[in-house]
């Protein structure tokens, strides 16, 4: 049965999924250096891993304009790019959306045309770029897979599958991830090891979180229907790119004092002292976020007229602090 929800209160839950799960391997798990405090970004594989739910919610509903991606992005990249290890790969995700929204009208025309078939067909082409050994094409089409996903949930091309449908389409793709994994694990392939996981895990990837999303979409619906979840959705929405990129300088702000200024040293692993002190590790980054939030957002939610004197003083704060 076709949803009667709005599809943008479906697309933001799966959006602060994907952002819930890069938080998770930046603040759970152990990414600073026990000596300098410095934070290291989660590897490439988990970035790229992370980014297709990200893809599919913006396939339903859109970003909101290229405005609300550069807003926070720009930012990031002056302040936080420099100084962190990795975190140019955080920026790989908005400039997909970005050019997934300046392609939207596009796609959306072209899935008019075929029903779908386009989507067979960026499958395909990723397949061959991975078995070229290029792998940057082989992700930029795998997540225009994610993409093109979404576009057909939010044309209602898939509106007659069953949440027992989307567990099969899950269970489908997960078992060609793993068929992928194993196949890695074998060996390298012609071209030598890669970055980014091959063709056959990231489209097993897609395919898996879109069956799961489709799956859940019913009980999210009836979830998101009353007046307080539906307000706080629409209140986090426009803040989601904001608290993507910078949960990362505020685990590394949290990382920075703690290590040189307090002296504490993190755990390296899972065991008793990682325990104990996740909680008020957690709660130290989430009150960084929160300031983040409040200074950074104001770049990412105000109008263009407020863009140039709001970004350039907190540009300025977020440097000193930072370094």
């Amino acid at each position: 049965m076709p949803s009667t929800a709005p599809p943008a209160r479906f697309a933001t839950v799966l959006g602060l999924a994907a952002v819930a799960l890069v938080v998770a391997l930046h603040w759970v798990l152990p990414v600073t250096d026990p000596g300098t405090g410095r934070v290291t970004t989660a590897p490439a594989a988990a970035v790229v891993l992370a980014a297709p739910l990200a893809l599919l919610a913006a396939g339903i509903a859109g970003v909101g304009g290229v405005a609300a991606l550069a807003r926070p992005a720009l930012p990031f990249a002056v302040v936080a790019v420099p100084l962190i290890d990795g975190a140019a790969r955080l920026l790989w995700l908005p400039v997909a959306l970005l050019l997934g929204e300046l392609a939207r009208g596009t796609l959306l025309r072209l899935h008019l045309r075929w029903r779908g078939a386009e989507l067979v067909a960026t499958a395909a082409a990723a397949v061959l770029f991975d078995a070229a050994g290029w792998w940057v094409a082989t992700v930029a089409a795998c997540w225009l897979a994610a993409y093109q996903s979404g576009l057909l949930v939010r044309a209602g091309t898939v509106d007659r599958l069953r949440p027992v449908h989307g567990l099969a389409v899950a269970a489908a793709g997960a078992t060609v991830a793993a068929c992928g994994l194993v196949l890695a694990a074998l060996g390298p392939g012609p071209a030598g090891p890669q970055p980014t996981p091959s063709a056959p895990v990231l489209l097993g990837f897609v395919a898996a979180q879109l069956g799961l999303a489709l799956a859940a979409r019913p009980l999210i619906d009836r979830w998101t229907a009353g007046a307080p979840v539906a307000g706080g959705l629409a209140w986090l929405a426009p803040r989601l790119a904001t608290v993507y990129l910078w949960h990362l300088p505020a685990v590394a702000l949290v990382a920075v004092v703690t290590v040189r200024v307090a002296g504490y040293t993190p755990p390296a692993g899972f065991g008793p002292q990682w325990r104990s002190d996740l909680p008020w590790w957690l709660l130290s980054a989430a009150v960084a976020l929160v300031a983040a939030v409040r200074l950074i957002g104001r770049v990412g939610t105000a109008l263009p007229r407020t863009h140039g004197l709001t970004g350039s003083s907190t540009l300025q704060s977020h440097g000193r602090l930072e370094a």
